[in-house]
């Protein structure tokens, strides 16, 4: 028994690899940006001079910020498993269930991608205040 997709359905497959790749990459980023913070911070390779409060602080809104970044994803990740259990959990729609929750996905993925992006950011501009001080 053979299935050939439609070319909708090709479509979310195509947005599906699109979101992967990209959020992929993103996350990538991030990571070699924290090995770096890790690597400054651990060689004490900083300027060595000592940080204001305020700098302080604000450093520490950006990791609490970069936490509800990771939140975030998991909430989206989970959300997505729903339309996956229907085609475990239901009979006669697989198919359908299948590509609904393809669809879901990528659209999580898209946000995935915005949540590495911000980040990425995030995690940049704390590098570069350990950099500083």
């Amino acid at each position: 028994m053979s299935y050939e997709f439609t070319a909708q359905q090709n479509e979310t497959f195509k947005g599906l690899v699109t979101g992967m790749r990209q959020s992929g990459m993103a996350v990538a980023i991030a990571s070699l940006i924290m090995l770096a913070y890790q690597i400054v911070e651990y060689f004490g390779l900083g300027r060595g001079a000592v940080p204001s409060v305020a700098v302080g602080y604000f450093d520490l809104g950006l990791w609490c910020l970069l936490a509800l970044v990771g939140v975030w994803v998991a909430v989206l990740l989970v959300q997505a498993t729903g339309a996956f259990a229907a085609v475990i959990h239901t009979e006669g729609d697989d198919v359908e269930h299948l590509m609904q929750g393809l669809a879901r996905l990528r659209g999580i993925l898209k946000l995935i991608f915005a949540a590495a992006v911000v980040g990425s950011l995030l995690l940049a501009t704390s590098f570069t205040l350990l950099l500083m001080y």
